[in-house]
């Protein structure tokens, strides 16, 4: 598998740097690493489907959020939520959902 990609691990801090500041705001901590990205469909058990973004990352990451091609460290609406974490053997597998699919069918 190549990782020929490049996506943003972003990782928000639990704490302030300084708690007693009522008017700080801490800054999340972003990660530039080499990913697989392959966008896909997934169909549940219950037959509903939807529209997947896989982002493949070689080891053991984490992440609260990820940016991929069209990330802007200030614009938070570049930042894409995880749904859900995979981790395989020296793999982890981000899972973002786009929409899902609706089919038409008469």
């Amino acid at each position: 598998m190549r990782y020929d990609q490049v996506a943003y691990l972003i990782k928000k801090p639990l704490t302030a740097p300084d708690d007693d500041d009522m008017y700080s705001h801490p800054k999340a901590a972003a990660t530039k690493v080499k990913a697989n990205v392959k966008r896909t469909n997934l169909t549940f058990g219950d037959g509903s489907m939807y529209d997947v973004t896989i982002v493949r990352v070689f080891g053991k990451v984490e992440a609260d959020k990820i940016g991929l091609a069209d990330y802007d460290p200030d614009d938070q609406s570049t930042w894409h939520q995880v749904q859900k974490v995979g981790r395989h053997f020296q793999r982890t597998d981000f899972y973002i959902v786009n929409t899902e699919v609706i089919f038409n069918g008469k």
